[in-house]
């Protein structure tokens, strides 16, 4: 997916007098509310509020987008921060910014995508969705990234809708990009030379153990009979520990302990070592020497970098045009009015 980032943008403020309450959605767990700030509201102010947060803090191209929809969309962006720091004024003016700044980045896409039609259907989504239920083991766990994340499935869903229109239009808009030279992916090898070559590095198949005593109990299993990669399942604190201690490819300097291994041959087992994460003994399953990729071996990978990097600047080439054809109108007394209120919530 493309990734944005752009500064703030500088629109003539609309005049307003509007103090009032914008109600949000309550989160589970921390729950952050983006209010308008209340100046001696009476029952009578109380219940102009519900009409008054729809009014527009925002206008893309002659399409309001109320303060309550900007409201929500922040405590959305906050609802897992610290508390403290949701309410720092400098933080809560930089998240309000990059919430209205994405606000008309997505409108725009969408408009874009509308006159140009093109659209997520009911298919398409429901075809990702499926896609990464299939990514957890069961709907519990699905559910449950749902909990941790504080978000409710119809938020995400609408959120993985523009996901894929933004996605859409990416690839609508850089569909064109012009193939690399030779002399282009050439300089770009060059450039990054340092990037293609690589240090020497092992594999290995360790356990980890927290006291030196239970290494030293291991170490007597292993001499025997019993394999490292049963006990590494059984008492291996490490993470690669359920696979059965395989590290994977580890490069040279990584770790003291396991530049040990560089000076063994395949095969062998180290003796019990100390590092700051606890006790090993490992045994090396692979070695590979220092390697330094000549061009030909990297040229499909650099035609891929340099499209992707091509691919991105046409897009914000365009986004950029798009941003400076419309016409956008913030009201600022309103959005400087929004402040945030956390509660702990069920």
């Amino acid at each position: 997916m493309p990734a944005f980032d752009f500064k703030c943008f500088t629109s003539k403020p609309r005049s307003s007098r509007l103090f009032v309450s914008a109600s949000t959605q309550l989160w589970r767990g921390l729950a952050v509310l983006a209010l308008l700030a209340l100046v001696g509201c009476n029952p009578q102010c109380t219940s102009r509020s519900g009409r008054l947060v729809q009014r527009p803090v925002l206008i893309v191209n002659s399409e309001p987008i109320s303060t309550r929809v900007l409201s929500e969309r922040l405590a959305q962006t906050l609802r897992n921060r610290d508390p403290l720091s949701v309410k720092d004024p400098q933080n809560l003016e930089r998240s309000k910014r990059e919430v209205t700044n994405n606000l008309i980045v997505e409108t725009l896409t969408r408009q874009w995508a509308e006159k140009n039609q093109i659209q997520v259907t009911s298919e398409d989504l429901e075809r990702r969705i499926t896609s990464i239920r299939a990514e957890y083991k069961d709907e519990i766990s699905f559910r449950r990234m749902l909990a941790e994340e504080n978000l409710a499935f119809e938020v995400w869903r609408e959120s993985l809708r523009r996901s894929l229109l933004e996605k859409k239009v990416f690839d609508t808009v850089t569909a064109q990009v012009p193939e690399a030279t030779e002399a282009e992916l050439k300089a770009l090898y060059q450039a990054n030379k340092d990037h293609f070559d690589r240090s020497p590095r092992v594999r290995l198949r360790q356990i980890l153990l927290e006291r030196e005593e239970d290494a030293q109990r291991v170490q007597e299993e292993l001499s025997r009979g019993k394999k490292l990669e049963d006990l590494a399942r059984q008492f291996s604190t490490a993470p690669e520990a359920s696979q059965g201690g395989d590290t994977g490819w580890i490069e040279k300097g990584s770790l003291d302990v396991f530049d040990v291994a560089f000076k063994m041959g395949v095969g062998q087992r180290s003796k019990i070592l100390k590092s700051p994460f606890g006790w090993h003994i490992y045994e090396v399953l692979a070695k590979e020497g220092e390697r330094k990729l000549k061009f030909d071996q990297v040229r499909e990978q650099l035609i891929r970098e340099h499209r992707e990097a091509a691919a991105q600047r046409l897009y914000r080439a365009w986004l950029e045009e798009q941003i400076r054809m419309a016409s956008v109108k913030v009201d600022e007394t309103i959005l400087s009015s929004i402040v945030i209120s956390t509660h702990s919530g069920e």
